[in-house]
């Protein structure tokens, strides 16, 4: 029998102090006034599966197939309390990338624990997206954090290069070391900011916090000033 390893996955920022507020998204839910809010594919077969001690016979859809309010919040609620288990067990992991603290886990299609969870994260998606937004998670973190999600407190490295794009590319002349400067500033939002240290000092703090030397980059190291190994044989 052949299976495929499946991975759920679901973001939080990662500068967020709190734990995700699962009572926040209950009571965000029970106000819920708008089935077409929820993201059921096959609403009649999934809100049962959320459910398994729902009697088979109900009704849980109405004529035209769409989901009864009151049996897609009580799917809504298994949801939340299944994500709430599962990313509080073993079964998950998380990694922080771009400013996102990402929850994840895997499992084989054919079964097992592993998979209960990432089963847990995949519903989530099924939820009103206000009521992911009160538990504190990122509907979608495929774009970055601050320009996708409104976050004002966060930037990211595709922020910054956003902004020095936009900063040369909207202006018809650039005017040297001003330029360089603000440059320099945004810069520091993700980075040391270059100018303080000395040319190999930069490259020496630059390599220890990143634990990687950029002269070992085809890419990175034609941008490595020539004054960094300068300084370096003089020191």
């Amino acid at each position: 029998m052949s299976s495929a390893m499946l991975i759920g996955t679901l973001a939080v920022p990662a500068d967020r102090t709190e734990p995700p507020d699962f009572d926040r998204g209950r009571q965000l839910l029970e106000q819920t006034d708008d089935v077409s809010q929820f993201s059921f594919d096959e609403p009649m077969d999934e809100i049962h599966d959320l459910m398994p001690d729902l009697d088979p016979a109900v009704e849980v859809v109405d004529e035209h197939g769409q989901p009864i309010l009151r049996y897609a919040k009580q799917a809504g609620a298994a949801i939340i309390d299944r994500l709430e288990e599962a990313l509080a067990s073993s079964q998950t992991s998380f990694l922080v990338v771009a400013g996102y603290e990402i929850y994840f886990s895997a499992g084989r299609s054919w079964g097992g624990a592993p998979t209960d969870a990432a089963d847990a994260m995949w519903n989530a998606d099924k939820l009103p997206e206000p009521v992911l937004l009160a538990m504190g998670f990122i509907p979608d973190y495929s774009k970055p954090l601050a320009r996708k999600n409104g976050s004002s407190g966060h930037v990211t490295d595709t922020d910054v290069v956003d902004a020095i794009a936009l900063g040369l590319g909207t202006k018809s002349e650039w005017s040297g070391a001003d330029e360089l400067t603000w440059i320099a500033e945004v810069v520091g939002a993700v980075r040391a900011e270059p100018g303080s240290p000395t040319p190999a000092e930069y490259l020496r703090d630059f390599t220890e916090a990143h634990e990687f030397d950029p002269t070992n980059s085809n890419f990175l190291t034609q941008y490595v000033g020539k004054e960094a190994d300068a300084d370096d044989d003089q020191e």
